[in-house]
């Protein structure tokens, strides 16, 4: 017999105790809505999807926004980079790049000193998506953070960021 409890939120409520804050969970409980990594996956799927919505219309996948972002920031960056800022695996990479570069987004390049190394680089319209795409992205995140008091907003912010740093992601701070 197991230890734990797994419930969801609506199951908790039928203890009569009305608190559903997942601090009260009884010992050995596990209420699925309180759980961070749910709340915080549900948070990021929701803001992807908007966002998503948002771009589609300018022919960018909500996959290729991230690298877009990275290569407005810098362009010419490595393959290998691109995967371990955006966190995706490598032949996840290596499939985004086909497409963007099929979609005339951005172009590989062998990098003149080692070439085993592909550079990506903006094309003229990856990079003139930049000022079409970003204020999107801005709305969403307002949007998002609409509900928040402008200190909670910067609360919140900072205490993903330290959970990322403490994680080890060390992309936290440019993404």
């Amino acid at each position: 017999m197991s230890e734990w409890s797994v419930r969801t939120r609506a199951q908790t409520q039928g203890r009569g105790d009305g608190d559903t804050s997942g601090d009260t969970a009884a010992p050995g409980e596990f209420v699925i809505e309180d759980s961070l990594g749910y709340l915080v996956n549900r948070v990021a799927r929701s803001i992807a999807h908007q966002l998503a919505e948002e771009i589609r219309p300018a022919g960018v996948a909500i996959g290729q926004w991230a690298v877009l972002m990275f290569l407005w920031a810098r362009d010419g960056m490595s393959q290998a980079d691109l995967s371990r800022v955006v966190a995706i695996e490598p032949p996840t990479m290596v499939r985004t790049i086909d497409r963007m570069v099929r979609d005339g987004l951005v172009t590989r390049i062998a990098d003149p000193s080692d070439g085993r190394v592909s550079r990506i680089h903006l094309t003229d319209r990856g990079r003139s998506l930049r000022d079409e795409l970003v204020p999107k992205a801005v709305t969403v995140n307002a949007t998002t953070l609409g509900p928040l008091s402008t200190s909670e907003g910067r609360t919140l912010r900072r205490l993903l960021v330290k959970l990322l740093e403490r994680t080890g992601d060390s992309t936290s701070r440019s993404a």
